[in-house]
């Protein structure tokens, strides 16, 4: 009997070491967040109709379904594709050409949705943060391995 709880101590300390705190996980998410809203930048300024249309086939055709079912155990409404394509529909273009090049003649109407594409790509991006990911327990690797399958002696 002893050692069976001794078996729980051990299996409760290696448990423990895995875990991180709520707090920690929370203060991870935090700073994702102040990187993501700092930058602007790295968010597109325009969206094709067209892309955000074919999104959507390939979310209803037969493979993009049989892809959810095996991942997810059910079938995908693809709510997230629909709801880009009505976005684009609105704001978007139907030139696959999508440059980010700076134009200073712009009207202000333009200016207002290319803004608006940029708050989406930031929204989306922020609560795929907020679901949570591997990377509130893994860090991001900044120097990658040089040989990484090669065996050490």
């Amino acid at each position: 009997m002893s050692s069976n709880n001794s078996e729980n101590d051990d299996l409760k300390e290696i448990w423990s070491l895995f875990q991180d705190s709520p707090e920690e996980i929370q203060q991870k998410r935090q700073q994702i967040t102040k990187a993501i809203n700092s930058n602007n930048k790295s968010f597109p300024s325009q969206i094709s109709i067209v892309t955000a249309f074919d999104e959507l086939l390939s979310c209803f055709a037969l493979g993009g379904q049989v892809k959810n079912y095996y991942r997810y155990g059910s079938y995908s409404t693809c709510a997230e594709q629909r709801e880009k394509i009505w976005f684009a529909l609105k704001n978007g273009t139907f030139s696959s050409n999508l440059n980010e090049e700076i134009d200073y003649d712009i009207s202000p109407k333009e200016l207002e949705k290319r803004q608006n594409v940029q708050a989406f790509f930031k929204k989306r991006l922020l609560e795929e943060k907020a679901q949570g990911s591997s990377e509130d327990i893994w860090d991001a690797r900044e120097k990658p391995l040089n040989q990484p399958f090669k065996e050490y002696k």
